[in-house]
């Protein structure tokens, strides 16, 4: 019996305080990672707890809205789908939205020593926004030989920030992922906008849209289809178990 993960967008209940939601989802698949649904309703603006190096990283990942983004002195604008790291403690952290509400997940986990090892030896400037039309392009092997026509990106490569990465697939039907396993990766889709397409994994075949989220325990097969009207379109967020320390 396959123990994937899917939460459904029209099962989401949000509370707004001050302008802001914030939903813990997928709780029970991974204890060291924290993932939450936020919403920022427009002309709000929310600070955010940060992190050192010793105790957690943070990804913002903009699905949609328009806004601005305050690290200390810096600014970066969010003006399409996107991807922010803040530099740890280093500086305050405040999101504000623009004329529209900004729809955004919400991810903290675990640093280890492996992910400062790897940091350090990577030297990652943060912080760091990355604007998906800005996102390196690759081929991984499975694809190129299969056929496929999806269109995949590199947002926070390997060993960038430790053991966590993230990437963003995307392409109109008919197209396919590949059926493929990841022997220690535990893995995340955040289906963006207009996802239309099912999604293979384990024993199970999963109709997913735009809102809905997945988890993929490592050792399992997966891939993705979408038919001619269909349209894959997500985020992945990956931790890699092979770097588990002891």
């Amino acid at each position: 019996m396959s123990n994937i993960s899917i939460l459904k967008k029209e099962s989401l209940k949000r509370v707004f305080s001050n302008g802001f939601s914030a939903v813990r989802i997928l709780e029970e698949t991974c204890p060291e990672v924290s993932l939450e649904l936020c919403t920022l309703k427009a002309g709000f603006s929310r600070g955010f707890k940060t992190y050192s190096l010793e105790e957690r990283m943070q990804i913002f990942t903009f699905a949609s809205g328009l806004g601005i983004i305050k690290a200390g002195k810096k600014i970066f604008p969010i003006d399409e789908q996107s991807v922010f790291i803040p530099d740890f403690d280093q500086d305050k952290l405040e999101i504000t939205a623009g004329d529209t509400d900004i729809e955004f997940i919400h991810i903290t986990g675990t640093m280890n020593d492996t992910d400062r090892r790897q940091m350090s030896h990577c030297q990652y400037v943060l912080p760091r926004f990355v604007r998906f039309s800005e996102a390196i392009q690759y081929t991984e092997r499975f694809t190129q030989e299969s056929g496929a026509k999806v269109k995949q990106h590199s947002v926070i490569a390997g060993r960038h920030l430790g053991r966590y990465t993230m990437g963003w697939v995307i392409g109109k039907g008919p197209d396919f992922v590949g059926q493929h396993t990841h022997p220690s990766l535990e893995q995340w889709y955040f289906m963006l906008q207009g996802a239309d397409f099912t999604y293979d994994a384990g024993d199970r075949s999963i109709a997913v849209k735009e809102g809905d989220v997945s988890f993929t325990p490592h050792g399992t097969s997966h891939g993705s289809t979408c038919k001619e009207e269909g349209f894959i379109n997500y985020v992945w967020f990956e931790l890699n178990r092979a770097w588990d320390e002891g």
